[in-house]
């Protein structure tokens, strides 16, 4: 196990150099307060000491996995350095674009050759046009709207909490409903309380539950609701015995419940399709897309549009409540992609 400490003004920072030197698997063990500095100066700075670990097989991979980017870089810089300019440009902006994804790549240079193009700038109506020629039944042209009961599920760290907050406001007041929460994420007291904090700003109720058998309880005590969002256990998709439970509760909610899987856009795609392929268990019956602000690359928007038939409903793209939330209509997702990577 490879542990490492860092002394940063904030979070951000710790995550910022954590990523750059651990990689994205590393893990948050502990953060405190510190006051760096000889102890007989009385004004010296507060800031965050945080500990962070990752495994040593990771960390093994991490590296060869850089080591073979670079391999791949050096040698598509020897490459290059034969081409045309603009066809250098063109290959950089496909790379950014699509990314590693070689089904797409191959989509793209068909439709490219097909249309005869005679430009090599990549636009985005450009992108918009071969999307609707190549995929033309995805998931951004779908919608799953939402019912009476409908729940939140997904892994541990994707924002799910935040996104039911999002989603609440957006009901009470833009669509005028009567909204009420519950909450089965008693494994985390953080967790609950942070939904009863946001329940009291709105001014609507809020129900935790221990166990199934509580469910049709609690519900009952928001009949008067015409909208009820539920706040789910976070859980890995290795870990089967979690997804149990969360199914036990969920066997106890209406039938016409919605079921909306949310993952983070920030996490890798074999890590997505995993979470996807695994949460089938709950029948869920659309996606929300979470950390939009944090995507470096294309990779999974055409993951989604390759791997996964069902609607994408949300997407979110920040902490603030409830702004940082827009329905994942293909037009939104392409403007803020286009937008967030300055492409």
């Amino acid at each position: 196990m490879i542990i490492k400490k860092y002394i940063v003004n904030d979070m951000k920072e710790a995550l910022v150099r954590a990523k750059y030197e651990l990689g994205k698997d590393a893990i948050i063990i502990s953060q405190k307060t510190v006051r760096p500095g000889k102890c007989y100066n009385l004004f010296r700075k507060r800031m965050l000491e945080v500990t962070i670990a990752l495994e040593d097989r990771i960390h093994e991979k991490n590296l060869k996995d850089k080591e073979d980017f670079n391999s791949i870089l050096l040698e598509r810089t020897k490459r290059d350095a034969f081409l045309p300019e603009a066809t250098k440009k063109r290959n950089e902006k496909i790379d950014r674009i699509f990314g590693s994804n070689t089904k797409v790549r191959e989509r793209w240079e068909n439709y490219f050759l097909g249309n005869h193009l005679e430009t090599d700038e990549i636009t985005l109506p450009l992108i918009r046009d071969f999307i609707d020629r190549s995929y033309m039944d995805n998931a951004y042209t779908k919608e799953q709207k939402f019912g009476k009961v409908n729940v939140l599920v997904g892994p541990t760290g994707v924002g799910k909490t935040t996104t039911i907050a999002k989603i609440a406001s957006k009901a009470l007041l833009e669509d005028d409903k009567k909204v009420g929460l519950i909450t089965i994420d008693t494994y985390r007291i953080a967790a609950v309380e942070q939904l009863k904090k946001y329940a009291k700003i709105l001014g609507i109720k809020c129900v935790a539950v221990s166990e199934p058998k509580e469910i049709r309880r609690k519900l009952a005590s928001l009949k008067d609701c015409d909208f009820i969002l539920v706040d789910t256990i976070g859980a890995s998709p290795k870990d089967a015995d979690r997804i149990e439970d969360i199914k036990a509760y969920l066997n106890e909610l209406p039938e016409d419940r919605r079921t909306y899987l949310a993952i983070s856009m920030s996490s890798d795609v074999d890590t997505n399709n995993r979470i996807m392929k695994k949460y089938k268990e709950l029948s869920y019956n659309a996606v929300i897309l979470t950390k939009f602000d944090e995507v470096e690359n294309y990779n999974n928007f055409w993951n989604m549009m390759e791997n996964n038939v069902l609607p994408v409903q949300y997407f979110c793209h920040g902490q603030t409540v409830p702004e940082d939330i827009m329905e994942s209509s293909l037009d939104n997702v392409l403007d803020f992609l286009w937008k967030e990577l300055k492409v």
